[in-house]
């Protein structure tokens, strides 16, 4: 289970729920970029950055209800004080006095983490999805032509990392689409439809994930190199040993054996990736986007037609409906052209009703006479059967084919039609008797005559050839 508040400080996000949340948020970015641009943080230049960079908001808030001193609410000087003294009382940061007797901020590593994220979640410069299927290729590519044992070993551990990341950011594609399908549902302005989609979807997802994917960074095209080494290398016992021994010296594991079994481990891991990532990623993902290209081509073109076809006067009229909560005047006025039923649930098969069973007919029973076998025939039928087919019947067989030899195989019995492939089954079975003059051995293979198939056996007489 996780227990996320043994890491985290219980009121670590209380700041962000208070009336003075915006003023907080623009904080923690002053701290982020303090931490970013310096290794140790003087209390002083945090306290500059918060009164140079938030003078305005520092000036218009009120702090109702927050514990800050009289002193502090005097002017900005006092409220930049409160600032640090807040964020410092919740565990966004800690204080320590240097040798200079000077306070010093220091930023724990759960900190650092989240104000990296609440940057990246707030950051509208365009990004590029990391190239790490070329990466995984380059290492492993340089790797292989160095034959250094260390350089490998790395080299896996990188290619592991790589193409976790590779998952988690195809993942990350997929729910964005989705993300933005739901969107583009929602909206009702033609113009915010296109800037959603060309600049929104455009740009942050198709530009920066998923062209790379398909011609810079493309699985495809690097799959089957990164196959060829990782095969290669797991093939190879002297090489597998090579690197295992290097990453029992870099301390990956208490023995040698265990590192061999991590290595294989993540390369097996690696290798069933890049086998189904194509099926089970890539082309969900393009699923995903030819439907929320259609759905979005469909409804500029209703937004933009709306009044001059069918479809757009369909979608006013739907559109009506559900903005005035299903009013009976506004029913009744189209109930002659059109049949409308209250749906509590939507779903895809909303439109469509399901077929509704005809009822059956009740007709007479059809009486069934249940006429007992004859006795005589079954015994007559029994007697014929073990006649043919009967132990001595399989043993005059087999007294036929060891007739002046003393083992027989598979190949010996003749298999033409079903009475000899019913035969070499019973003599099978018949040489496992105490009583049979002969013996059998089956073997781990398989004998094929025609249409019939049989273990591979060998039958040995008991007695002395006569």
């Amino acid at each position: 289970m996780m227990n996320l508040f043994s890491t985290l400080p219980a009121d670590l996000f209380s700041i962000l729920a208070s009336p003075n949340r915006l003023l907080y948020a623009d904080a923690l970015d002053v701290l982020y970029e303090a931490y970013k641009d310096n290794l140790k943080i003087p209390e002083q230049t945090l306290y500059s950055m918060l009164r140079s960079r938030l003078e305005r908001q520092l000036a218009e808030a009120s702090f109702d209800g927050e514990d800050i001193y009289e002193e502090e609410l005097r002017d900005i000087s006092g409220k930049a004080r409160f600032l640090i003294r807040k964020l410092c009382s919740k565990g966004w940061f800690e204080k320590e006095r240097g040798e200079d007797f000077e306070e010093y901020i220091t930023v724990p590593g759960y900190s650092s983490r989240l104000l990296e994220l609440f940057h990246q979640l707030t950051d509208d410069s365009p990004l590029r999805g990391y190239s790490f299927v070329l990466s995984t290729y380059s290492t492993l590519k340089v790797a292989d032509e160095g034959n250094n044992a260390y350089e490998r070993m790395t080299a896996i551990y990188n290619a592991y990392d790589n193409t976790l990341q590779l998952i988690k950011m195809l993942q990350m594609v997929y729910h964005n689409v989705r993300h933005y399908f739901k969107i583009q549902v929602e909206m009702r302005n033609i113009n915010k439809v296109l800037a959603s989609h060309f600049d929104d979807f455009g740009q942050k997802v198709v530009e920066t994930y998923i062209r790379p994917l398909k011609v810079k960074d493309s699985v495809p095209k690097y799959k089957v190199p990164i196959l060829i080494i990782l095969n290669k290398w797991i093939e190879d016992d002297h090489i597998l040993y090579e690197i295992s021994n290097a990453a029992h010296q870099d301390k990956r594991g208490d023995s040698v054996d265990a590192c061999r079994n991590d290595l294989l481990t993540k390369i097996y891991w690696i290798k069933e990736r890049y086998e189904s990532v194509e099926h089970e990623y890539l082309d969900e993902i393009d699923a995903q986007v030819r439907r929320y290209t259609r759905a979005t081509t469909q409804k500029i073109e209703n937004l933009t037609n709306r009044d001059q076809n069918v479809r757009g006067n369909l979608n006013y009229l739907l559109n009506r409906l559900s903005r005035s909560r299903l009013s009976s005047e506004l029913v009744e006025s189209i109930q002659p052209a059109f049949q409308l039923y209250a749906q509590t649930c939507l779903s895809e098969k909303s439109l469509w009703c399901s077929r509704r069973p005809k009822r059956r007919m009740a007709l007479e029973p059809v009486l069934v006479e249940d006429d007992a076998p004859d006795a005589g025939l079954i015994s007559n039928a029994e007697e014929l059967l073990h006649a043919k087919y009967g132990r001595a019947a399989v043993t005059d067989y087999m007294r036929e084919r060891f007739f002046g030899k003393d083992a027989l195989y598979s190949k010996d019995l003749a298999l033409r039609d079903d009475n000899s492939y019913i035969m070499s089954i019973l003599s099978f079975l018949r040489g496992e008797d105490d009583d049979s003059f002969y013996s059998v051995q089956s073997f781990d293979a398989e004998y094929r005559e025609g249409d019939y198939t049989i273990p591979q056996l060998k039958f040995s007489r008991k007695e002395s050839k006569k």
